[in-house]
């Protein structure tokens, strides 16, 4: 391919897992070529808008590896570009290693009506689709209409073709320039392989049936799959048993991702011992049905029945004020000088603490809060964090119609942080029934490796859309309801933590939104876009790479091996790549965990999670690198329980 380009021509090579490093790293000694070495397969569309941003030209010719650029075509490209308007792409004539016609005349996503006949067209003129495997466009209107992410291979010329003519762009049929394209030859041959590009044709006809429309995308789909698969002529051969079968499973299971045909093999075999682990994981489900059934009808009864005398509350000398912070903790060391500070915080804004512990306290713990305390109440761990609010917010029954505000706080967060602003105050100023300092899950997530793909339409009616409950303030329309009362009541308590998030924070919150109750947060994540718009090149370097992301590893994937390969302050393309991965990774994980740093710089925000720093090292160092950054008393309390977590956790 590149013996075949006139002298003078720049050349971007993008390596996805090629097999001949040295043939590739001596051609990256040459002056026009430079080759860009992803430590991954990023598939052909995603390599293709690698290689546009790291580009300089005015144009750009996207071609297969396999493909000749016959002399005179680029000139050809470049005498035509000038007779068309900037937003043309160019299709030339391709050929294939036998002189036939190689010309894609249609696409299974236009109608037949747009379909053209076989062979080339006879002179220029306009197409409805081009062929991948030789693009010719300007690279400005590339670089705003690139090829989809989400596409892994096959089809994604398709998209493309139907983007840009959406956006008004014209699809040229190029004549004078001519490509000879060994089609097929650029991913090698053989079964793995034929399999392995079946299942991301299958994979990739999913994807865009679904993004254009087409009804019933898998059912028909499945069809063909099954059909093509029982024909008789694959009994006699196995290259098109390796292709069918391999489509199937791109039907079948279009959410996998993989890179390679080895790692494709390795995970849809299916060892004894994957065998054995699902059984096992049958009879556990099976097991702990008996389990699920008492914990929803009966844990809660049995639980305030016989522990009703082992919760053990007691008053502090502290009023009672018409606003009460319910404030749960778990003090295994005891009282921390963060635990103290936050009920500080909470007594400065005029809120009477009921402080409640799923530890008991200890002599030292129980005389300082005696002191500095409304209410503090020991507790059975029962329930996680939802078992303390619950037993704290029932206590409460009949004080709740003389109150005028009441705060769910938790110790799962250090707060106040140095410099925020103030949440308490924040949040009774949104005049809302229910108040919270931040949501997850309020936009539809997309895979790590689809980050370009993020789509910023905010729904509170995704499946797992919640409130923090870390920090929320309920007002008196909430408090004085008797279905929030019962809510309270019939909470199943529950000894597994993803229950308690299921039933306690995405429970509660649908609760509010099913009941017409007023509901919203300090931190709006629908501003983000906005938000990040406004930092500099250099932010938003530091914002992407110090994301944190907790256990979710193919987004640690991303962070390692697309990450290094962007830069903000290199071109505006490479900025709008970075913000959509901080953009995806805040819908992804949420926002509160993944942007601490630029919540607290940008926002104000008040809470800064500690789970970052302790979850592993990775978001352990990041944690870190934030405390040390924080200035007087409070950030010097954080950074040495920082540092504290990370003693005890070995980091």
């Amino acid at each position: 391919m590149i013996a075949s380009l006139p002298d003078g021509v720049k050349v971007i090579i993008v390596d996805n897992a090629c097999e001949d490093a040295e043939a590739l790293e001596a051609l990256s000694g040459r002056l026009a070529v430079k080759v860009l070495t992803p430590k991954k397969n990023l598939g052909f569309g995603r390599a293709c808008n690698l290689g546009a941003r790291e580009a300089s030209t005015e144009f750009l010719l996207f071609l297969n590896p396999d493909a000749a650029v016959e002399p005179g075509s680029i000139e050809a490209f470049l005498e035509a570009a000038g007779r068309y308007g900037p937003q043309t792409a160019f299709t030339p004539k391709i050929a294939n290693s036998d002189g036939s016609p190689n010309f894609k005349r249609r696409s299974v996503l236009l109608p037949r009506s747009e379909w053209m006949p076989r062979g080339w067209p006879e002179e220029e003129c306009e197409v409805p689709v081009v062929s991948g495997a030789a693009i010719f466009v300007r690279r400005d209107f590339f670089l705003s209409h690139g090829f989809d992410p989400s596409i892994f291979m096959y089809h994604e010329d398709d998209d493309w073709s139907l983007i840009v003519r959406a956006a008004g762009g014209r699809l040229v049929f190029l004549p004078s320039a001519l490509i000879n394209h060994q089609s097929g030859h650029s991913s090698g041959r053989g079964n793995l392989i034929t399999r392995f590009k079946a299942y991301h044709l299958g994979k990739s006809k999913v994807y865009v049936f679904r993004k254009y429309g087409i009804p019933f995308p898998k059912q028909r789909l499945l069809v063909q799959a099954v059909w093509q698969l029982i024909l008789p002529h694959n009994l006699f051969s196995s290259r098109k048993r390796a292709k069918h079968l391999g489509f199937l499973e791109g039907v079948r299971k279009p959410n996998k991702n993989f890179l390679s045909p080895e790692e494709m093999i390795s995970q849809t075999k299916t060892p004894f011992w994957k065998v054995k682990r699902e059984l096992k994981r049958l009879g556990r489900q099976f097991k702990s049905l008996p389990l699920t059934f008492y914990e929803r009808f009966f844990s809660t009864p049995w639980y305030d029945w016989s522990c009703r005398n082992k919760i053990k509350c007691s008053d502090g000398r502290l009023p009672q004020t018409p606003k009460v912070a319910i404030f749960l903790v778990f003090p295994r060391n005891g009282l921390l000088p963060s635990h103290k500070r936050s009920l500080e915080y909470l007594i400065e804004n005029g809120y009477s603490p009921l402080v409640v512990s799923n530890l008991p306290f200890t002599p030292e713990d129980e005389l300082y809060l005696k002191e500095n305390s409304w209410r503090y109440m020991e507790r059975p761990n029962v329930g996680y964090d939802f078992g303390g609010y619950r037993d704290a917010f029932l206590s409460l029954r009949e004080d709740l119609a003389s109150l005028d505000r009441l705060v769910l706080v938790n110790d799962s967060s250090w707060f106040p942080a140095p410099g925020s602003k103030n949440w308490l105050v924040e949040a009774e100023a949104l005049g809302v029934d229910y108040a919270a300092a931040a949501t997850s899950f309020g936009i539809s997530r997309v895979y790590p490796e689809q980050f370009e793909a993020i789509k910023w339409d905010y729904d509170t009616s995704l499946r797992n859309f919640h409130y923090g409950s870390y920090a929320v303030s309920i007002g008196p329309s909430l408090l004085t309801s008797k279905r929030f009362l019962k809510y309270w009541k019939r909470y199943a308590l529950t000894a597994e933590k993803n229950k308690v998030v299921r039933r306690g924070e995405i429970g509660m919150t649908r609760f509010v939104l099913k009941n017409g109750f007023t509901h919203g947060a300090t931190y709006d994540i629908r501003t983000l876009p906005e938000m990040l718009a406004k930092c500099t090149d250099e932010e938003i370097n530091k914002y992407a790479r110090n994301v944190n992301f907790l256990d979710d590893y193919p987004t640690k994937d991303i962070v390692d091996d697309v990450l290094p390969l962007l830069d903000a302050t290199k071109s505006r393309e490479q900025r709008e790549s970075l913000t959509r991965f901080i953009m995806a990774t805040s819908a992804r994980i949420g926002i509160s965990y993944v942007l601490p740093g630029f919540l607290m710089e940008k926002h104000g925000f008040c809470f800064f999670k500690k789970s970052l720093a302790k979850i592993n090292k990775d978001n352990s160092d990041i944690a870190l690198q934030l405390a040390e950054t924080l200035e007087g008393e409070d950030g010097a309390i954080i950074l040495q329980e920082v540092r504290d977590i990370r003693s005890q956790k070995g980091f």
